[in-house]
């Protein structure tokens, strides 16, 4: 282990004689910890460290904020024109010929060792090109919360196009001449207002309509092209995808053309006395003509699902998330449930498992130096190690080993001051303020080049560093190491919007309600995530960070991104409604979900086993919103087990153990059979990196003793759970982070009295 220096004094004495072999640029001490302005540049190790990417791409204004890098739009960034852009239900491109856009058709791919995806690829039904100037480029010129502004200029003329997630719309605006428009087909079902100012037609299928404002001309060069000839000072028009050719949706959309949303907004709030979260989703619009100031948007499934939201209309669209509704608001708000979790279960008595714990503790205690850095020395696997040390911290304190427990934080703290401190060439953090990001070295799976994945390797952190906090304040205080995670938070889940340090909320899509892992997008596909269970794994971290510093800003809004994301994944990677996945898919879960698909692959193989198995860990107490269907859990198993006999039968084997992350399912299972799962559970067997024995033991028979979480039960306070056994007997548990007792009321009449950095449980004998 590599000596770690705990004062300033050290850390600035060394940074003061190797500057240059540790980084390319400076260090900016913060607290006791400090970071690098730039990556190294070769000296002590001989190693260059590669830059985040500049996405210039952006106007001057765009260039002076973070760039939102992991959003659906990122690709406008980082070259001169785009990958496609899935604003749903409509696709669009920037081109050198014009912004395309269309709507995309469903179609699916497969192979015989079980490999399967939906795709619903762009189209370029139309294109729409400036006939003023010659568009040299495309850039970031906006950006809301789900709306995005594109320019597509010259450097003296520019096509301006507001796009809008969800919505059938697109907005332009034009400083000078008129546009092009090109169809992929010719035009069908052709139909003109009288005044000439909107036209109707089909494309390949699909319905459209231009609206234009009053003493425009639309007139058709070719049926395959409609010119459009704009007033002085009226340099603006809209166009819809229709869901129908009927006159009664014409007519709808058309009330509704001239409203150009020019901003979106989403405002959440945690209420701790109902444990709800109520997500206000706001649009500003600008009447450009006829008065008209109510947008007409469309909610995707997360939005509508389960909700109660007035006006909601019959017409809508299928697309890659399921079906989007359309409603004609300028707002419109959600409630979802917070069912909280716990830093740490109960003492396991000794009859119920706690001897064997604690031998199987004292164990992997001994040999947890060796679990850091085995894969990689980057932020993603030494992430991996934090997190299997602090899951055994939480086992330590609650068996009461405390000679375990301070060795465990005691690794924490070194392998986590080690990045923190500055001094090492090898492991350090960079601020980055060309982009706006902390960036942590040595890169891991384009953490770095492409802005990858920052909160799968960061949620590992943050929670370590949150165990580690619930031990020792002072640890987390500024003037010490806190300083250093509060970068890492911020990275990830800033609220702050326009801020020159961090995009607001950097990986998370407020609109679709979940996470994004590109950091740049620059994928026919779109974006994409894999790993749904590691984004929530960042959010609990963040959760547990806020309630442990005291910080009740980022404590509400990893509450806030978890319950989102965890509504999100039951549609989007699980679908637990039966409203997402298309019939033919015939698959029990979406591992992979881009912007245009869903699959049932990852990255590196086509193991069922792994397939399945990356959208569980790691398993942690705030894990348990996966037991949220017991059905579900028995038909993802079943349907494991066909598709590994499957993958077996093509030969496909890829060399990993036949039992590959069996700990991780054994407690998966224990979520609905704990009984079940301990007879499948091999203490001698795979262990997942960020997993323990001592983990997955401890893991089944506590809910062996519990039973399975209840989701019926909530509480007054962000640091609860409560199970109920088959007999109907509840346990309930609530968390004290605070300096003072609290007093506890569930939503069942139950009521517990927690001491300070305590936890409280009514469990029986």
């Amino acid at each position: 282990m590599h000596r770690i220096l705990t004062s300033c004094a050290a850390v600035l004495a060394f940074a003061a004689i190797v500057p240059a072999a540790a980084s390319g640029g400076g260090w900016v001490q913060d607290g006791l910890g400090a970071y690098a302005t730039a990556p190294a540049a070769g000296g002590l190790f001989e190693r260059a460290d590669p830059s985040p990417p500049r996405a210039p791409w952006r106007t001057a204004a765009m260039l002076r904020q973070a760039a939102p890098t992991n959003q659906w739009y990122s690709s406008l960034m980082f070259e001169r024109w785009s990958y496609p852009l899935y604003a749903l239900p409509v696709s669009y491109r920037a081109t050198p010929a014009g912004l395309e856009l269309g709507v995309p058709r469903q179609t699916m791919h497969s192979a015989p060792d079980g490999w399967r995806e939906v795709v619903w690829p762009h189209r370029a039904q139309i294109t729409v090109e400036p006939t003023a100037f010659k568009p040299k480029s495309a850039r970031l010129a906006g950006r809301g919360d789900w709306n995005v502004d594109l320019k597509l200029g010259d450097g003296a003329h520019a096509l301006r196009a507001t796009l809008v997630r969800g919505s059938p719309f697109s907005y332009y605006r034009v400083d000078t001449g008129g546009v092009r428009l090109s169809l992929a087909a010719a035009a069908s079902g052709v139909h003109a207002s009288r005044d000439g100012t909107t036209q109707d037609f089909a494309v390949d299928g699909q319905q459209y309509a231009v609206f234009a404002p009053d003493g425009a001309r639309l007139q058709w060069s070719s049926p395959r092209q409609l010119v459009l000839q704009l007033p002085p000072g009226k340099g603006f028009f809209s166009i819809a995808a229709l869901p129908d050719a009927s006159a009664a949706t014409l007519a709808l959309f058309q009330a509704h053309a001239f409203a150009f949303v020019t901003d979106t907004r989403v405002h959440w709030a945690y209420d701790q006395a109902t444990s709800q979260v109520h997500t206000r989703y706001s649009a500003r619009t600008q009447s450009m003509q006829d008065g008209q100031r109510v947008a007409l948007l469309g909610l995707l499934p997360n939005l509508w699902w389960q909700q109660h939201i007035a006006g909601l209309l019959d017409t809508g669209f299928a697309s890659v998330r399921g079906r989007i509704k359309l409603l004609a608001a300028d707002d419109f708000s959600t409630t979802l449930t917070y069912h909280g979790f716990v830093p740490q279960w109960p003492t396991l008595p000794a009859a119920d498992g706690g001897a064997r714990t604690d031998t199987l503790l004292g164990g992997d205690v001994a040999k947890m130096h060796f679990a850091f850095g085995v894969q990689g020395n980057g932020t993603y696997w030494m992430g991996k190690g934090l997190g299997r040390a602090a899951q055994l911290l939480a086992i330590a304190s609650a068996q009461h080993r405390g000679g375990d427990a301070r060795a465990l934080q005691r690794m924490l703290e070194a392998h986590m001051q080690q990045f923190f401190a500055g001094h090492e060439h090898f492991n350090y953090f960079v601020v980055d303020h060309t982009i706006g990001t902390t960036v942590g070295f040595p890169s891991e799976y384009g953490s770095v080049s492409h802005m990858n994945d920052h909160h799968f390797h960061y949620g590992y952190w943050i929670t370590a560093a949150a165990q580690i906090a619930l031990h020792d304040p002072q640890w987390a205080r500024r003037s010490h190491w806190g300083g250093m995670v509060d970068l890492l938070v911020r990275d990830i889940a800033t609220p702050k919007r326009g801020s020159a340090d961090d995009p607001f909320l950097r990986n998370f899509d407020v609109y679709e309600g979940h996470s994004w892992a590109s950091g740049d997008a620059m994928m026919n596909a779109g974006n994409n995530q894999e790993s749904s269970s590691e984004a929530v794994n960042a959010w609990a971290g963040l959760i547990l960070w806020g309630a442990a510093t005291g910080d009740t800003a980022v404590r509400d809004l990893g509450i806030y991104l978890y319950t989102t994301e965890v509504h999100s994944i039951d549609l989007y990677w699980f679908d637990l409604p039966h409203i997402v996945f298309a019939p033919g898919y015939r698959r029990v879960l979406a591992a992979q979900v881009f912007g245009d698909k869903y699959a049932y692959n990852t990255w590196w193989t086509q193991n069922p086993r792994e397939v399945q198995g990356i959208n569980l860990l790691p398993i942690t107490d705030a894990s348990t919103y996966l037991g949220r269907d017991p059905a579900y859990i028995a038909r993802f198993f079943k349907a494991m087990h066909a598709m590994s006999r499957r993958y077996a039968k093509a030969g496909m084997s890829d060399g990993t153990p036949a039992d590959i992350w069996q700990d991780v399912f054994a407690e998966y299972m224990a979520l609905d059979n704990p009984q079940q799962a301990l007879a499948a559970w091999n203490s001698q067997g795979s262990t997942e990196a960020g997993d323990s024995r001592t983990h997955a033991y401890y893991w089944i028979r506590s809910l062996q003793r519990m039973g399975r979480p209840d989701f019926g039960v909530t509480a007054d306070t962000p640091l609860y759970a409560v199970f109920r056994l088959p007999s109907g007997r509840t346990t309930h548990l609530a968390y004290d982070a605070g300096a003072q007792p609290l007093t506890v009321h569930f939503s069942d009449g139950a009521e517990l009295h927690v001491a300070p950095h305590a936890l409280a449980s009514d469990i029986q004998p």
